[in-house]
């Protein structure tokens, strides 16, 4: 039986082993959004392995939707400027128009060149680069 493929992203975010390796201690909440399925689930793997708590949406609304209903917020969003529905660059200036949301920092992950102004690092990147500058962006919110 095929898996919808929903499913099988909460599946590889969920996974219980990760669950059990860093539940001592109230983890950092990263939420990723981006429309390339395939990216969206490495980067989540990677994320998880670190001991992150993760959460996805496939473009910037999907994206927005989630925060402004999520009770707990993440520490981190790794958004893609290019996406349908809402570009990263939309989902970023919605989200600073709303107070709850403004403070919560952004990381953009593209293909595109820098975004003024911005935090931002080029795809494709290292994963070394990428978790580094992942943990100082969350070490700094703190």
């Amino acid at each position: 039986m095929l898996k919808n493929p929903i499913h099988q992203e909460l599946e590889t975010i969920n996974n219980e082993r990760f669950y059990l390796r860093f539940f001592s201690e109230r983890r950092k909440r990263i939420m990723v959004i981006d429309d390339d399925t395939d990216f969206r689930l490495s980067v989540c793997e990677l994320l998880v392995e670190q001991g992150y708590l993760v959460m996805t949406a496939k473009d910037g609304e999907a994206g927005l939707n989630n925060l402004i209903h999520q009770v707990e917020r993440p520490d981190l969003i790794l958004v893609d400027v290019m996406m349908p529905i809402k570009s990263g660059l939309e989902f970023r200036r919605e989200q600073l128009r709303i107070a709850e949301l403004a403070g919560i920092p952004v990381l953009f992950l593209t293909g595109h060149g820098p975004v003024i102004g911005e935090w931002c690092l080029l795809k494709p990147f290292d994963e070394r680069e990428f978790l580094d500058i992942v943990r100082g962006v969350v070490a700094s919110d703190s």
